[in-house]
């Protein structure tokens, strides 16, 4: 049996196929013109047997596939084992419908460069070594399936480099335990990675034409550097578990984050264009969010969790914002309910408490309570509910209202001191409209004493607030002696809460 006469270049040598040739022809079963290959009855089956006549001789170079033009190749359960870990390469070669692996076992690394190959399957398939994939053209037509690993398994990486795939790329419930890259590589249909398991993934300037999807990836690190995704569909990183995600767009960019978990990493703004990122019902650690006092919004924390999350470094950004941190700059998929928005703010609050930030805890805390108030607003007037709900629902929230106008939920001791300020002048200036005060010997009413009765009655009226009960003024008659007892008990109120509320901001 003669040797095939097909010269390629290989490493800057020019080298002679080491394969047979087939009986009657001058060339092997992979380099035959197609037209030759279909008179010498050479069939998928004879194509499969080739390949692994070449895994099982001595020469390596017998697993390089280069200048190659195949109908198909059918290598599913194939256990590609070898005495050496020498590479699988498939270079400059065309596959006109599937290259299939579905459930093989390759010990050797593949390389597949320079190729243009219809579809590429490796469903439940398991990769022990490297699988790169370089300057190739997966995929025939935009819209069916270019690449597809349903449960497929690699133990090293699976690196895709200037590659541009015509279809759908779909990894669903694959596994990759060390790096899986996309660089410079553009995929037309769908991206969908769902449930993958990985370990390091990055995506660097790559263009997903319609969206891409990782809902319930777990990663170590995940880095989208430079990444476009089509303006009608999100980057979906939805129940997501990520250890660390760095998020930087080349462009506009919707990223869902909803229910994810963040534990660190940093979210991005583009050079140009807006990222908006949400990240409703996540739970966000020592994130960096990229923002000023204006583009806030872009970042939609709703009934989101914070582990970690660093608030003091956004201090003059969420005053500025008013504290306010559920605005979203895009009609939101969930819609805002004030149950949501109580639960926003009770979420933040502990956040901040558990990192040391008392300030910003407190000022969430202000929120909470009064979306809690709305709540209670909503139920009273909701004819769905019992009446004693109802009634329930409107004492609360006027004990609420109550409690915010006089203290401010105790997180302002300033409201209270001013009420009680204006309780003791209001009393003042109303003793001596009464039957008067009885100082010594006189009854000091404005009648009598003018303006300067005021002067009597601000002192007794600032004794009887702070209830000494010194007894040398006393009012005269029902109405006086009433307003006493009135500002004797505001004051011991009002007294009480303001030492509440500056232990509060003390402790602080």
């Amino acid at each position: 049996m003669t040797g095939c006469d097909h010269r390629y270049e290989a490493a800057g040598d020019e080298r002679t196929c080491p394969r047979p040739a087939v009986d009657g022809h001058e060339k092997c079963v992979f380099h035959l013109h197609p037209e030759d290959r279909t008179a010498a009855d050479v069939t998928g089956a004879d194509l499969r047997a080739a390949v692994v006549a070449d895994l099982d001789a001595d020469d390596p170079a017998r697993r390089d596939y280069v200048d190659v033009h195949l109908p198909e190749l059918d290598l599913s359960a194939l256990v590609v084992d070898g005495d050496d870990v020498g590479h699988l390469t498939f270079r400059d070669v065309t596959v006109d419908g599937t290259l299939d692996l579905t459930g093989a076992v390759v010990r050797h690394p593949i390389a597949i460069e320079d190729a243009e190959i219809g579809r590429l399957v490796a469903d439940r398939a398991s990769f022990e070594m490297e699988v790169t994939v370089e300057e190739s053209v997966i995929g025939k037509s935009a819209g069916g399936t270019a690449l597809r690993a349903h449960r497929g398994s690699f133990d090293r990486s699976f690196q895709i480099a200037a590659t541009r795939f015509e279809g759908r790329v779909d990894l669903a419930a694959g596994r990759v335990v060390g790096w899986l890259s996309f660089d410079d590589t553009t995929v037309v249909g769908g991206a969908h990675f769902p449930n993958l398991a990985v370990g390091t993934a990055q995506f660097v300037s790559t263009t997903f034409e319609s969206g891409a999807e990782f809902a319930g990836t777990t990663a170590d690190l995940v880095t989208f550097q430079d990444v476009a995704v089509s303006e009608d569909a999100p980057l979906e990183l939805a129940e997501g578990r990520f250890e660390e995600l760095r998020v930087r767009p080349a462009g506009d960019l919707r990223c869902r984050l909803a229910e994810a978990t963040v534990s660190a990493g940093r979210l991005d703004q583009p050079d140009e264009g807006v990222a908006a990122y949400d990240l409703t019902d996540a739970t966000v650690g020592d994130v960096d969010i990229d923002c000023d006092a204006d583009s806030f919004d872009r970042y939609r924390f709703y009934r989101t969790g914070f582990d970690d999350f660093p608030f003091a470094s956004y201090h003059t950004v969420l005053r500025d914002n008013r504290w306010h941190i559920h605005e979203y700059v895009h009609e939101p998929e969930q819609p805002v309910t004030v149950e949501g928005l109580e639960q926003t703010y009770l979420e933040a609050k502990q956040g901040a408490a558990d990192v040391g930030d008392s300030e910003t805890g407190s000022m969430f805390f202000v929120r909470e309570l009064r979306y809690r108030r709305r709540r209670y607003a909503a139920h009273a007037r909701a004819a769905t509910h019992s009446t004693s709900h109802r009634v329930d629902a409107a004492a609360r929230w006027v004990t609420n209202g109550f409690l915010d106008l006089i203290a401010g939920y105790g997180e302002r001791p300033q409201r209270t001191a001013f009420l009680a300020l204006a309780v003791i002048l209001g009393c003042a200036a109303a003793f001596p409209a009464t039957e008067g005060l009885v100082a010594g010997d006189e009854v000091v009413t404005y009648a009598s004493h003018g303006v300067a009765a005021v002067v009597d009655s601000l002192y007794f009226s600032i004794v009887t607030f702070a209830t000494l009960g010194l007894g040398d003024v006393h009012p005269i008659g029902t109405l006086g002696r009433f307003i006493a007892a009135f500002e004797g008990l505001v004051g011991a109120f009002l007294t009480a809460v303001f030492v509440f509320s500056l232990g509060r901001r003390v402790t602080r």
